[in-house]
């Protein structure tokens, strides 16, 4: 018998016993993402944690691991000066823009959803969609421009009489929010627009014919339908907006101040243990507050679905 029908036969036996193990077929299908997940996520999540506890020390270029408990990273970060000014203006800027995307998202997946013909909707969809695909950071510039007091939109709104003189938009809270707005408003109507497209359009028509006005059919069938999107967009939005740094040190300027700006500033410019553990201590604080706020939205709003 050759070598070659040999190795054929080991093959086949192979894909037999793959095909007939139910457990080598889990192992398979879920191992590599569950290595890829414990290597890249769960790891550098264990090593914060270690961090913030205290439980490396450094001699000489080496840090060596020690068992120990502490919780002096937790307490300096939560004695900084300022502090509580500083994560209530993250939750700020989260909360109106998450409010905001959701206004400005909402008729717009509604249109999309109810009033285009469905050959249409792609093709808006892909037009909508085409700003976001350029890079981040050049979008951000960019409304950065326009909103300078010498940009070309205040440069004509003083031309044409209905400013006196520019406005000074850059550096202010208004900035930051108006661009995050403007960063996470995809985030919001991609769900938002995936929950309307698949309402029954049937239970419109059943509401209307039963003697619904518009206003009570969209507040009794279409809103109650559509929480599901707004519950995920909204977590989208707000989970990542609560950490954002890039937006205010762009648009914000030097006295912008948020928890994601404090936790990157410890970790790259102080360093160091002490810069990593207060870093470490403040994303772990984070996390724990994004999970009982996440915890609490659904609990509440998913009330209110049941009661609707």
């Amino acid at each position: 018998m050759s070598p070659e029908f040999e190795e054929e036969k080991w093959y086949i036996r192979l894909l037999d016993r793959i095909r007939t193990s139910r457990r080598l077929k889990i192992a398979l299908l879920l191992g590599p993402p569950l290595v890829f997940l414990i290597i890249f996520f769960f790891s550098p999540f264990a090593i914060a944690i270690m961090y913030s506890l205290a439980m490396f020390e450094k001699v000489v270029h080496q840090y060596f691991l020690v068992p120990r408990i502490s919780l002096e990273y937790y307490i300096k970060f939560l004695n900084l000066p300022g502090i509580v000014n500083v994560i209530l203006k993250s939750f700020y800027y989260a909360i109106v823009t998450t409010v905001g995307t959701l206004v400005l998202s909402y008729p717009l997946a509604y249109y999309l959803a109810f009033k285009i013909p469905e050959r249409y909707r792609n093709i808006l969809v892909f037009i909508i969609f085409l700003p976001f695909w350029i890079n981040f950071i050049v979008r951000v510039y960019a409304l950065k421009f326009i909103m300078h007091g010498a940009g070309p939109l205040q440069s004509l709104l003083v031309a044409i009489g209905i400013l006196k003189e520019p406005i000074k938009i850059l550096g202010t809270d208004t900035a930051v929010i108006l661009t995050m707005i403007y960063s996470y408003l995809i985030f919001m109507l991609l769900p938002l627009y995936g929950v309307l497209e698949k309402i029954d359009k049937e239970l419109l028509e059943a509401a209307a014919t039963l003697g619904a006005s518009p206003v009570k059919t969209f507040l009794k069938v279409t809103l109650p339908l559509s929480m599901p999107g707004i519950i995920a967009g909204s977590l989208i939005v707000f989970i990542p907006a609560v950490g954002e740094f890039i937006i205010p040190v762009l648009v914000g300027g030097a006295a912008t101040a948020t928890l994601g700006l404090l936790i990157y500033r410890y970790f790259i410019a102080v360093g160091g243990l002490v810069g990593w553990g207060i870093g470490s201590a403040a994303g772990i604080i984070y996390i724990i507050i994004i999970v009982i706020l996440s915890y609490l939205y659904i609990k509440l709003v998913g009330g209110e679905i049941r009661l609707a």
